[in-house]
């Protein structure tokens, strides 16, 4: 008569089997994604380069009379390139102490690798090949990783999505697919769709001066509500469509639970609500600084 010792070794072998053979496949699946992705980011790369990015040439304007009625940040200088180039840094300089606002920033030329533009800074219209580089260079940044980090934390605590247990091993697989689902909904909505769309990808702050209600709204409708080209408000296509494809890319390397209809979905809202709360993050980090004493870390 058989001893079970050995068939049961034979079962764990094969069910270890059957899971390494299932994460390899997972693991092909998403290289596959990633290389998909990388070619159809240096497509539009070269497309969008030959794109005049004067909105007033680029096609029809969106409609823009359904976008709700929220508070805007406070006005700002909108000029071209050349002229943003021949604007010193240093031009307040020369003004009257009295006259200039203590929260004014010493470089108010905001560049094409900003994403996060300060009250009273001089910004000009992204071309669509600059709007490309700030998709991917703002992808991967110190900003960027602590946000992956705090999502893929929270989704480990309560065990929610993607459900991959609560293990050490689980936290670096939520690490890993949280930031592969955050890059490839920045690069989506920074350098496809804001081009394709005729949007400005930057965070324009609406900064002191205002209560802490008004700013807090403002920055959070930004995952809705974005500024066009030619600085007219608009829906935030960009963000929503980048945010959705980008759920729809978790189904190649989510677990199978976490596949289908109603949990791309739901990715995609809370994907959408992480966005408005990285917004807000962006309009009050400074002010956590200095409440905390820490200014030398800006």
């Amino acid at each position: 008569m058989e001893s079970r010792p050995p068939a049961f070794k034979g079962d764990l072998l094969a069910i270890e089997h059957v899971h390494v053979f299932s994460t390899s496949k997972r693991l092909l699946r998403t290289g596959t994604t990633l290389i998909a992705l990388v070619a159809l980011v240096s497509t539009a790369q070269i497309a969008f380069a030959q794109i005049d990015a004067n909105p007033a040439e680029a096609g029809p304007a969106i409609a823009t009379a359904f976008v709700p009625s929220l508070p805007d940040s406070p006005g700002f200088t909108k000029s071209t390139l050349d002229d943003a180039s021949s604007s010193s840094v240093d031009d307040t300089a020369d003004a009257d102490p009295e006259s200039t606002p203590a929260s004014m920033p010493r470089h108010r030329l905001a560049t094409h690798h900003d994403i996060t533009v300060e009250p009273g800074q001089v910004v000009h219209t992204l071309s669509a090949h600059q709007k490309v580089r700030l998709g991917l260079v703002q992808s991967f940044t110190l900003f960027s990783v602590m946000g992956w980090t705090a999502s893929a934390g929270y989704s480990h605590l309560v065990n929610g999505s993607p459900n991959y247990g609560t293990d050490s091993g689980a936290f670096g697989m939520r690490l890993g697919a949280t930031a592969l689902r955050n890059t490839s909904q920045n690069i989506m909505s920074n350098a496809v769709f804001a081009p394709i769309f005729h949007q400005d990808p930057r965070y324009y702050k609406m900064g002191d001066g205002h209560n802490f209600a008004k700013r807090a709204i403002y920055a959070a409708t930004r995952a809705i509500v974005t500024k066009s080209d030619d600085g007219a408000l608009q829906p935030n296509y960009s963000l929503l469509s980048g945010n959705l494809v980008g759920a729809a890319l978790t189904n190649t390397y989510y677990p199978r639970m976490n596949q289908g209809f109603t949990e791309t979905a739901k990715t995609f809202g809370t994907s959408v609500g992480g966005s408005a709360i990285g917004f807000v993050v962006s309009e009050f980090l400074y002010d956590a600084l200095d409440f905390t004493h820490l200014q030398m870390l800006k």
